[in-house]
């Protein structure tokens, strides 16, 4: 095994780096990311042709009026809301705050893939050069920053080869 040069693998490393995040940042500056439509909610009183009809039509048209949620999270997601006030009471109230703090973090939990999942995320249209790019990039930055900080292990080799008898690499 030869002699590793360190400087030589902190810049291949900062190369690799370098390249990977601009793969990374294209790659995901293709990708468009958004919610769920307005016309998508919970609504009472939408014909199927798109227009309002009955209580909605009087309540002011498209934009609010109707019965339900225009946007949201959607029905149940009020109910994570009890056991996070239950959690943050046990966690000002009792000394053991074990339960306390499983139900603040589970309810947060549950209420962040709740929002995920109610995300929308698409790939805008790219050509094939652009793509492939991107991938080369990520791939190329990758494998600098992997081969930079490969046989680095803190001089266990060395003790080993100096147990064994054999000669250093200089």
């Amino acid at each position: 095994m030869g002699l590793r040069d360190p400087i030589r693998d902190f810049f291949s490393f900062l190369l690799g780096g370098v390249l990977f995040s601009m793969g990374a940042f294209l790659f995901f500056n293709q990708v468009m990311v958004s919610s769920v439509p307005m016309g998508l909610g919970l609504r009472f009183g939408r014909r199927a042709a798109g227009g309002w009809s009955g209580a909605g039509a009087a309540w002011g048209g498209g934009w609010g009026g109707g019965f339900g949620f225009s946007q949201g999270l959607g029905g149940g997601f009020g109910l994570l809301l009890i056991p996070l006030t239950i959690g943050v009471c046990l966690l000002f109230a009792l000394r053991n705050q074990r339960w306390g703090w499983f139900l603040v973090l589970a309810s947060v939990a549950a209420l962040a893939v709740g929002i995920l999942q109610t995300l929308i995320m698409s790939f805008q249209p790219t050509s094939l050069w652009n793509l492939l790019t991107m991938f080369a990039l990520i791939g190329s930055g990758g494998g600098l920053m992997f081969r930079s900080l490969m046989a680095y292990d803190d001089g266990k080799d060395r003790q080993d080869r100096q147990d064994r008898g054999e000669p250093e690499d200089r």
